[in-house]
């Protein structure tokens, strides 16, 4: 077992940084473009029948920045270490297609709106893209008797990965909701998802996305704490939910933790939980699940608690707490566990401080220009 774990290890830290470094930088360049193209949303406006609730003209095409950052990343990865990802190439190329053309229809949601139709038969187009390259739900594990798996029939894996692909893609999206909420949200899971993968030496493929993943999202984050300076987006999230939602699924990850059924749920529960209840909400009231109102979980705790900073922090703890249930029901290795936990929140907590300075720099900037 640590054998397997150290060879997969270089391509896991590799991509992971070369991810976190490149959205670091690029997002500022990012920021600007956006300013200029006039790509902003403006905050306390209306929204369906809700308000955004930031304050201020934010730019919102920031999942550009996060493509870029991990687009590289699986890029230098595939370059570096073509070994470790024989076997799931196809797949690996499809999974990175489907999020690119995730990224470019939220990026023209971002900036036009197109009609939830035209986005819904996009994704599914995107989640086509991943059944016909061989990534679907096969079987699952044979929790009857504790021992082999359960092949399901052709025709239903097609159905309920195109579900599956589409429903995680729109439950992330639904959690986009509050600065930092969706980045630390996707840095967590994907860092549980990781140490999964990690444990077996032929998972490279599904270490390479989940790094860089992984990375991006800590990039983004450190422009993404309230106050934010830019979002993600649909361009992110949309691209973000459909990689996480397809790598749960990849045939590399599947024989590791019955990933097609129990542990990535629960690495991946809070924004389905969101969006089911989102949707029960909306069609009690009876609108469409797709008119955006202020009905979210980070909605209702936000208000009820009075504060979006701790909101963050309560469902980031929530999320952290499903990947570690994840983690347990995949069999991770203790200590592998232990060091996504701690590794996860250092690096959280480390992003998080460097924003706060900078806040308390421009904040001290200001109060110094009024003298």
């Amino acid at each position: 077992m640590t054998d397997s774990i150290i060879s997969v290890v270089p391509i896991a830290v590799v991509a992971f940084t070369v991810a976190l470094v490149t959205v670091f930088l690029i997002i500022p360049r990012i920021r600007d473009f956006a300013l200029r193209i006039g790509a902003v949303q403006d905050g306390g406006g209306l929204h369906g029948s809700g308000t955004r609730v930031h304050t201020g003209r934010v730019p919102n095409i920031g999942g550009l920045g996060i493509l870029a950052g991990f687009l590289l990343a699986v890029l230098v990865g595939s370059l570096a270490w073509p070994g470790l990802l024989d076997g799931y190439r196809v797949e690996l190329l499809a999974i990175v297609l489907g999020g690119c053309l995730m990224a470019l229809v939220g990026f023209m949601d971002d900036m036009w709106e197109i009609p939830p139709a035209m986005r819904l038969a996009t994704q599914f187009v995107a989640a086509g893209i991943l059944v016909v390259n061989g990534v679907r739900i096969e079987f699952i594990n044979n929790y009857l008797t504790g021992q082999g798996y359960v092949f399901v029939p052709e025709l239903l894996a097609v159905g309920v990965t195109l579900l599956w692909v589409v429903g995680f893609t729109n439950a992330f999206n639904f959690i986009d909701g509050l600065d930092g909420l969706s980045s630390g949200i996707a840095a967590i899971s994907s860092m549980c998802l990781l140490a999964v993968a990690l444990q077996f030496g032929d998972r490279g493929a599904s270490v390479l996305l989940l790094a860089a993943i992984a990375g991006a999202a800590l990039g983004f984050l450190r422009h993404n704490l309230n106050p934010a300076k830019i979002t993600m987006g649909d361009s992110g999230a949309y691209m973000i939910g459909y990689v996480l939602a397809a790598v749960s699924v990849l045939g590399a990850l599947k024989v590791t933790a019955a990933v097609t059924v129990a542990a990535p749920i629960l690495v991946l529960a809070l924004p389905v939980l969101n969006i089911t209840q989102v949707t029960f909400r909306r069609l009690r009231r009876g609108v469409s699940p797709t008119t955006a109102s202020n009905d979210h979980i980070h909605d209702i705790l936000r208000v009820r608690s009075g504060s979006k900073g701790l909101t963050v922090l309560l469902l980031w703890l929530a999320t952290l707490v499903l990947g570690v249930l994840g983690m347990l029901l995949s069999r991770t290795p203790p200590l592998l566990m232990y060091t996504t936990i701690t590794t996860t929140v250092v690096l959280i907590a480390a992003v998080s401080l460097l924003r706060w300075l900078e806040v308390r720099s421009e904040e001290r900037g200001t109060a110094a220009g009024r003298l």
